[in-house]
């Protein structure tokens, strides 16, 4: 009896200790992320990782969870059956995202960036978004010159539809972007937005760079400006692209976001020659030769 007992104990013993080194792996790879988070943009990235499980709530929360480490940004996600049955269409060469499934191993989810089709409610009053004429070679060449003249690397990333980009100095990065030692700033734009919506956030994260707010100029063009708050830091960022947007006759709903920042900025910090000049940083690379 007492053997059997102790066999019993022995194997109770063992799955608490898988579980246990499920549970560390599991924490290891979720806390690893928010920590860095943390380190790039403060507290604020755990209300957004809390509000991330919440909107999602279609989802268990840790089903939500896999999500974000899939697909930061994503503001909608559901199968391929699903979306056929609103009239859209999961585009060829997505990647999905892999979520457990009760009873039974993974399935497979997409964003609505994934997807096209008949347009969802709201879609269009997204401040993220911009519309209007902007072809492929603009696009091209607004990013080259960009990359060779403003010492940026700029990536285009698998991000979901809520989230357009960030930028940040490398210098504060060097372990994530070992092989780029002629650049000073790193810009991430999502790559399933459209050519307008990718000009906008570009400009928009080039102003955080030219504003200063990701820190100083080697060269010395502009201080650094960290040290801002948020509200004002993307009100000079937004008013940037605003002014590039609506200077290339791209419709976007920026002027709306801008007017709820506007309530929370203190104007004695809002400097209207760095926006000016930043502005005109990304306008003088886009038009160059003209």
């Amino acid at each position: 009896m007492k053997g059997k007992q102790s066999d019993l104990f022995a194997e109770i013993s063992v799955g608490s200790r898988r579980k246990l080194q499920s549970f560390a792996d599991c924490a290891a790879a979720i806390d690893g992320l928010f920590q860095d988070a943390l380190k790039r943009v403060g507290t604020s990235a755990f209300t957004e990782y809390i509000e991330f499980a919440r909107r999602l709530s279609n989802l268990s929360v840790y089903n939500a969870m896999l999500v974000r480490v899939q697909r930061p940004g994503a503001a909608a996600v559901a199968t391929e059956k699903k979306w056929l049955t609103i009239g859209r269409t999961v585009r060829p060469g997505a990647v999905p995202i892999v979520v457990l499934r009760p009873f039974g191993p993974v399935s497979f989810l997409f964003e609505v960036a994934d997807t096209a089709g008949e347009p969802l409610p709201g879609e269009h009053a997204n401040p993220f978004f911009a519309y209007g004429e902007l072809n492929e070679l603009e696009w091209v060449r607004f990013l080259k010159h960009h990359r060779e003249k403003s010492s940026t690397q700029i990536e285009e990333v698998n991000f979901g539809s809520l989230l357009a980009g960030n930028a940040q100095s490398i210098q504060a990065i060097p372990s994530k972007v070992p092989n780029l030692p002629m650049a000073e700033w790193l810009i991430q734009l999502n790559r399933n937005h459209n050519i307008p919506t990718r000009f906008a956030t570009l400009a928009h994260e080039l102003g955080h760079i030219f504003c200063g707010h990701c820190g100083a100029d080697s060269r010395g063009r502009w201080p650094d400006r960290s040290s801002l708050s948020h509200a004002v830091r993307e009100t000079e960022a937004e008013a940037v692209s605003y002014l590039a947007c609506g200077r290339r006759d791209l419709n976007v709903a920026s002027m709306e976001y801008l007017a709820e920042l506007i309530m929370k900025v203190d104007f004695k910090q809002v400097s209207l020659y760095a926006i000016f000049e930043a502005a005109n940083r990304v306008e003088t690379r886009m038009t160059e030769g003209q």
